[in-house]
């Protein structure tokens, strides 16, 4: 069975695997970063994935985190309050600011303030970078038991 994904689509998914952002798959191929957004949105649509969360999350798990990634500290979940914590677990499983606010009852604009202050905190510059990183060691809240 053939790929649903055309070669450069292919590319693309496996430098979204490795942690690269959109500026760096346009540097690395020599395209527009325009061009690299309008590929992501086709490969989202193409594999029923319906957030950039889910889409890092799928292309990593394909592929692993580069070595810049891999080789990053994991995250200090000390250094969070519980609620940014907690944001920051949700959004490293995949989900989407929208489900994260239905999930903790509140707004979807205080779950990007907890995820603004967690990555400000961990010293985080991309949403691919926390999902890795995170992955590493993502600790079970109590509701998960």
């Amino acid at each position: 069975m053939s790929s649903p994904l055309t070669h450069r689509e292919a590319q693309i998914l496996d430098l979204i695997g490795r942690g690269l952002s959109s500026g760096q798959i346009a540097a690395k191929l020599d395209i527009a970063e325009l061009t690299v957004r309008k590929h992501r949105s086709s490969i989202m649509r193409k594999l029923g994935l319906n957030s950039t969360a889910r889409l890092i999350a799928h292309a990593g798990a394909a592929v692993g985190p580069g070595p810049a990634i891999a080789a990053a500290d994991p995250l200090v979940w000390d250094a969070l309050r519980p609620r940014e914590a907690e944001v920051v677990r949700h959004v490293v499983a995949g989900l989407t600011s929208k489900e994260i606010a239905r999930l903790l009852d509140i707004s979807p604009l205080t779950v990007r303030k907890h995820r603004e202050r967690a990555r400000e905190k961990l010293g985080i510059h991309t949403l691919g970078e926390m999902i890795f990183r995170g992955k590493v060691n993502t600790p079970t809240l109590a509701a998960d038991l």
